[in-house]
């Protein structure tokens, strides 16, 4: 994938990234023509990039729900949600799907060969369902609009408030945080999400990972989600997170973790924050004083607290890197019912 053009998604300048037009063009019908105001940086050292990117998703998110969500919400829920058939002949439980057919909870929608099919999620947002996908509807109840999918790639995109929409996977819970983003599974269950608008929440039996815009995180069965990382990390990077996150007691554990310090840069603060816990307590400190180049821990955080885990520790250095405070998340989290967080 390409890098995210940023400077078209702050002020239109420069060529638009294949998957933000895509997003612009669904979201066009509710966008509002007034500009958004300028907002002052909240801290010098948060990379140009990444501030830029998730401001403009912000404002795109607020204005989508300030206006659409207000509207529809009373409207009453429906049985089934609506697919459209885009390309191809996409079927519901067998049967080949027609003009405004209706997806039954509990019923498969699969897009075979070239097929490709589009799913309006109650008032919420919309789904698009890219070929070889299979996907089934597991809740249509307010508040936990549920889709679960077993293999291909879907594209969200979402204007509900933060905590509504899920996805399972056979490896990781998906939680919409106001955003727009693909999810690609493969036949052996393995996953993979890239956030282009807001963000995104992987759970899996306790273990989180929170990937922002301009962000892609892995997940695995019997492992879950990986460590989130920037588009533009390079191939090795990914390799040594994969080996990191993905073969736990690997000799080879210290070395690709050598790799991903000696690339990562102010917009890998992420990607280092989630490292604090994801490696060997015995290599904790290296990350600590990677983070530290970046963001210096704030008061009361200490080598010795993060190399034992501690919540507060951790939740404190995440609300000095500047993108939302540690409770935002925790006020959208939810008992989940899903098969893979129990």
């Amino acid at each position: 994938m390409t890098d995210m053009n940023d400077d078209y998604l702050w002020d239109k300048s420069g060529p638009p990234d294949p998957e933000v037009a895509r997003l612009e063009e669904l979201l066009r019908p509710l966008g509002q023509q007034a500009l958004v105001p300028p907002v002052e940086r909240q801290r010098s050292t948060v990379d140009r990039r990444l501030l830029r990117s998730s401001l403009a998703a912000a404002a795109l998110i607020a204005c989508v729900v300030g206006g659409w969500w207000l509207v529809n919400r009373s409207q009453p829920p429906r049985a089934g949600w609506e697919v459209t058939s885009v390309e191809g002949s996409p079927t519901i439980s067998s049967r080949r799907i027609a003009s405004g057919s209706q997806l039954p909870v509990g019923d498969w929608l699969e897009t075979n060969g070239q097929s490709k099919a589009s799913i309006s999620v109650a008032n919420v947002g919309r789904v698009e369902i890219e070929p070889g996908t299979r996907v089934s509807l597991v809740s249509a109840r307010a508040g936990d609009y549920r889709l679960q999918l077993t293999r291909g790639t879907l594209h969200a995109v979402i204007w509900a408030p933060p905590g509504q929409f899920f996805v399972e996977t056979p490896s990781s819970l998906a939680v919409d945080l106001g955003c727009a983003y693909t999810l690609n599974v493969d036949p052996a269950g393995n996953g993979l999400v890239h956030v282009t608008a807001g963000w995104v929440g992987f759970e899996w039996q306790g273990r989180e990972s929170f990937i922002p815009a301009g962000s892609l995180c892995l997940t695995r069965p019997g492992v879950g989600p990986g460590t989130p990382f920037h588009q533009g990390s390079s191939p090795a990077v990914r390799a040594a997170l994969e080996t990191i996150d993905f073969n736990a007691g690997s000799p080879n554990t210290s070395e690709a973790l050598g790799r991903v310090l000696a690339e990562s840069g102010e917009r890998d603060e992420v990607m280092l924050w989630h490292l604090l816990t994801r490696v060997p307590v015995g290599e904790r400190d290296r990350v600590f004083d990677r983070l530290a180049l970046f963001v210096p821990p704030p008061s009361g955080v200490t080598r010795d607290g993060i190399r034992a885990g501690r919540p507060d520790m951790l939740d404190a250095w995440w609300d000095a890197l500047g993108l939302g405070t540690a409770s935002w998340w925790r006020t959208w989290k939810q008992p989940w019912q899903g098969p893979n967080t129990k």
